[in-house]
């Protein structure tokens, strides 16, 4: 069922992206790219900040959040985009039709990743949602887990100029004389988020029982 899902996540952004040609295409997949690193760098810490005040939405607020900080950033990059190229580039006919579909897929794949990556956090009363990751090893769609390609290429990118402050005081060792902290510092995602399907489901259990 999951790779179902993410099979029509991948169809649905690539024919979207294709119907907006090559220049279109390649305006898209910087868009995406900037608005999810930004979302996966800032969740963590707005979610802390509000838990502060709040604890009653743990189970909810990292996956809201996540794509509250998504989908605005992306359209604004998109409409700062847009007005910054108003002139569109005109590529021959070949390269056109070969390069918004290279581009239309790479944005579709790309958003495979980050809808697998936000699904680990979701609150689906499921230890394994849709049938997927069983145990904090096991990915997603085919074995390909594009959740796990995401969190590798989000951990890269924290560690540049994408940087965020240390706002949990856990950092990997050797960032340890830096003032930053990379995004899941110690590669615990997966079993972070895994027991706490466990721990959601085994709760709403109790609920139902009562």
């Amino acid at each position: 069922m999951m790779t179902l899902v993410l099979l029509l996540v991948l169809l649905l952004t690539a024919g979207l992206i294709w119907f907006q040609g090559l220049w279109g295409a390649a305006l898209a997949l910087v868009n995406l790219t900037m608005a999810m690193l930004i979302a996966t760098n800032l969740f963590e810490p707005i979610s802390s900040l509000i838990e502060g005040f709040d604890g009653s939405f743990t189970y909810l607020l990292d996956f809201i959040v996540l794509w509250a900080i998504f989908v605005p950033t992306f359209f604004f990059l998109r409409m700062m985009t847009h007005l910054m190229s108003g002139t569109r580039v005109k590529f021959d006919m070949p390269v056109e039709m070969a390069g918004r579909t290279i581009l239309a897929l790479w944005c579709g794949w790309l958003m495979v990743c980050f809808t697998a990556f936000s699904l680990t956090m979701a609150p689906l009363n499921s230890e394994t949602p849709a049938g997927a990751w069983g145990t904090p090893q096991s990915g997603s769609f085919l074995g390909l887990s594009p959740e796990r390609m995401w969190l590798g290429f989000a951990h890269s990118r924290s560690r540049g100029a994408l940087s965020r402050g240390n706002f949990s005081g856990t950092s990997h060792p050797e960032d340890a004389s830096y003032n930053f902290e990379a995004f899941d510092p110690l590669g615990e995602f997966p079993i972070k988020y895994h027991d706490r399907r466990v721990k959601y489901a085994a709760e709403s259990e109790m609920r139902v029982a009562r």
